[in-house]
């Protein structure tokens, strides 16, 4: 038996048991819920009015979705995962656990956010990736930018200084390496999806 909570006279959360979801399907239409065949929600989630959850969704435990959000197909929410209002994933996001997104975020296709994530309202990022490396994480969202660890420089500024970089971090020459076929990888992306730089 699992927990669920959707709101009341739009303000108030109620919980509701269930085994099966196709037991909320009344429940989900008084509050123009929409969600997916084969989602599966975990304990304790929160539904906010007017939601849509594409096919095969995944919310893990404790989550809550504002008012309003929708998920594309295949998309994976870890425990603890908190959308605002409108919030909009793209099919196949993968939201790492207590990822945190404010109200009306954009997340295109496949994007991935890794464990404690946070982004303002009206966040966008059309294409993304998230690297989860050897010794720091590497972030890329959509613009001519890498972020590795703290450091944040344009792609060609990484393709030019990485070496001295990552020597300067104490990185062995393995990870300098590594490192610099993941700034490769992007460059290429980048340049392929055409994204102006803002």
């Amino acid at each position: 038996m699992k927990t669920i909570y959707l709101q009341v006279l739009g303000e108030v959360w109620v919980s509701f048991q269930y085994t099966n979801i196709s037991e909320l399907e009344e429940e989900f239409a008084q509050r123009g819920i929409e969600v997916g065949d084969g989602c599966e929600l975990g304990d304790g989630c929160k539904l906010g009015d007017y939601c849509n959850l594409g096919y095969d969704c995944k919310l893990g435990d404790y989550c809550k979705l504002g008012d309003g959000c929708k998920l594309g197909d295949y998309c994976n929410l870890g425990d603890y995962c908190n959308l605002g209002y409108g919030c909009e994933l793209g099919e196949c996001c993968e939201l790492g656990d207590d990822c945190k997104l404010g109200d009306y975020c954009n997340l295109g296709y496949g994007c991935e956010l890794g464990k404690g994530c946070k982004l303002g309202n009206g966040c966008k990022v059309p294409k993304s990736l998230f690297i989860s490396a050897s010794q720091h994480s590497v972030s890329y969202w959509g613009y001519d930018a890498i972020q590795i660890g703290c450091k944040k420089y344009t792609i060609s500024e990484w393709q030019k200084h990485s070496r001295e970089i990552g020597k300067a971090e104490g990185y062995s020459e393995e990870q300098i390496d590594e490192y610099g076929f993941y700034i490769d990888l992007i460059a290429k992306l980048h340049g392929r999806w055409n994204i102006k730089q803002k």
